[in-house]
């Protein structure tokens, strides 16, 4: 099969590789109709995440056809067209058990290499889906390959780091970073009933199209964030800021938008170690803070029935749309911010 695979820092090829098989009964082998490169892509391709080695197939944004079952599927049958979370999960163990999927104790991240659970990627045309009845959902009638897919990552990662901040309804939210997870986390802080969504970014275009969603912009290059938000919050900040980007600059800047006693919830992946944690700013605002990883398997039911309802549309943020053949290109393109979310399709 064709295949998206990683050859070092800053190459990636489509070359011809092996077909996935069944290694477990809990096994799918999925027909993958369309991919996407994600942000956390960019990682594996800048290096930044150790174990991928040079000829591992990439990518976890995906929607396909059911090929063939493992002997202990039960909610799949061949012929079903699915959409699946970026990371897989048991669904038994004790972590599962809890709700805590994310955290699942033989879990791991498709095409993330070695350290994530040497599982191969889904930027191909074929992929081997594991604990398929609790990792993968059929797509609702009606929806699209493009609508559905975001339901497996970056919608779901966006609507889990606001429900995870206890928004209320008729609160205001601080959306930092406004690519693609941003834009998720405008419109699902809006479904979720913010009076106010505030999206902050360097690139006033971006700012500009999260205005078009119902969002204030902020450009952050041509205007200071934290007295703009406090100007349209009678000088207190937002109640709840998602951090959207990762890394010390950004996760700075949330401290600085949130309000005494808000909630920051940071969703953004970052390659980082560690920040400076404003220990005695949290302490003397009484915040609470939050990151994590998405608990897709938590949440991507919610998000589809969101997407069915007409409630939050994520295809949006799609400004390209190119064959498996030219992934290099979709990556070249993302990695330099001509692009906001590259959809590969197989031929």
């Amino acid at each position: 099969m064709k295949a998206v695979t990683f050859q070092g820092v800053g190459e990636v090829r489509v070359e011809t590789v092996n077909d996935p098989a069944i290694l477990d009964p809990s096994d799918v082998i999925l027909r993958v109709t369309t991919a996407a490169v994600c942000g956390s892509d960019l990682h594996l391709y800048h290096g930044k995440i150790p174990g991928m080695l040079p000829g591992m197939v990439m990518g976890h944004e995906y929607v396909g056809i059911v090929e063939e079952v493992g002997s202990q599927v039960r909610a799949f049958r061949q012929g079903d067209r699915v959409v699946g979370a970026f990371h897989v999960a048991c669904g038994f163990c004790r972590q599962c058990r809890r709700g805590a999927y994310n955290q699942c104790e033989q879990g791991g991240v498709l095409g993330y290499g070695m350290a994530f659970g040497n599982l191969g990627g889904t930027q191909a045309e074929y992929a081997r889906i594991p604990f398929a009845d609790y990792t993968l959902r059929k797509v609702p009638e009606g929806l699209s390959d493009e609508q559905a897919l975001f339901a497996g990552d970056i919608l779901t990662t966006a609507y889990g780091a606001v429900r995870n901040s206890g928004l209320s309804p008729g609160e205001t939210v601080a959306v930092i970073g406004c690519g693609p997870v941003g834009m998720m986390a405008v419109m699902s802080a809006l479904a979720l009933g913010a009076s106010r969504v505030f999206a902050v970014d360097l690139v006033r275009e971006r700012t500009e199209v999260a205005a078009r969603l119902g969002a204030v912009p902020i450009p952050s290059k041509e205007v200071n964030p934290a007295s703009k938000i406090r100007e349209w919050t009678h000088g207190e900040g937002a109640d709840v800021v998602i951090e959207a980007v990762g890394g010390p600059a950004t996760l700075q800047l949330a401290f600085e938008l949130v309000r005494g006693g808000g909630r920051i919830s940071a969703v953004g992946i970052t390659s980082e170690d560690r920040f400076v944690f404003p220990l005695m700013q949290s302490l003397v605002k009484d915040l609470t803070f939050r990151i994590g990883v998405a608990n897709v398997h938590r949440d991507i039911d919610a998000v589809l029935a969101l997407i069915r309802g007409g409630r939050i549309d994520p295809t949006v943020v799609i400004t390209h749309r190119l064959p498996l053949e030219a992934a290099a290109e979709g990556y070249r393109l993302f990695d330099q911010r001509q692009a906001g979310k590259v959809m590969l399709t197989m031929s």
